[in-house]
């Protein structure tokens, strides 16, 4: 069983890692059984953008930034209320199961209480395409489980998180893990 799932994980970060694409229409090409697949999000970037104002509550993104050291390449924009800078949005375009998985996240930064040292955290996320089958994956219930998430947040792969979408958790997991490592080692706010 634990084989199994290793084996799934493995293929699942394949996937994702091959299916990201920043181009101005999403169309994915996923290599699996033996043939070709186009799959398409639908989404440009100003729809990402717009997504991610709408979640921060933002009334104004800057320019995009766009990390030139890093091998995978997440998108950071500014987002601004009433002129402050309260985080920075990026998105994420994985495949699971031959569907795309779109979805946003907005970091931000925050307080170690015991080192006082800052730390990138999720401030808010949300999918953009969790299907019809897991509606449960666009609730609040669902979503603040991964609110706070830092890269020294552990992670538990016994938990069930939602039954059904195990492999879609993960996912999301482990992509909103790797922007936060390459935010802060390649991000706007690196140094």
């Amino acid at each position: 069983m634990k084989k199994s799932l290793v084996i799934s994980m493995i293929l699942v970060l394949v996937l994702a890692f091959s299916g990201m694409a920043f181009a101005t229409a999403h169309t994915l090409n996923v290599v699996g059984g033996g043939e070709k697949q186009e799959i398409s999000t639908g989404r440009t970037i100003d729809d990402y953008v717009n997504s991610l104002l709408e979640l921060a509550d933002a009334d104004e993104a800057g320019d995009i930034f766009y990390p030139e050291r890093n091998e995978v390449k997440y998108p950071f924009v500014p987002l601004y209320k009433e002129g402050e800078l309260i985080g920075y949005g990026s998105w994420v375009n994985t495949i699971i199961y031959s569907h795309p998985e779109d979805f946003i996240a907005v970091i931000g930064m925050a307080n170690n209480s015991k080192t006082e040292e800052s730390m990138a955290v999720i401030k808010k996320w949300k999918p953009l395409d969790a299907n019809d089958h897991h509606p449960e994956m666009k609730q609040e219930e669902f979503l603040s489980r991964y609110y706070g998430l830092s890269l020294k947040s552990s992670f538990d792969p016994e938990v069930d998180i939602i039954s059904g979408s195990t492999i879609s958790c993960h996912t999301f997991y482990f992509e909103m893990k790797n922007m936060l490592l390459v935010f802060e080692n390649f991000g706007p706010e690196a140094e």
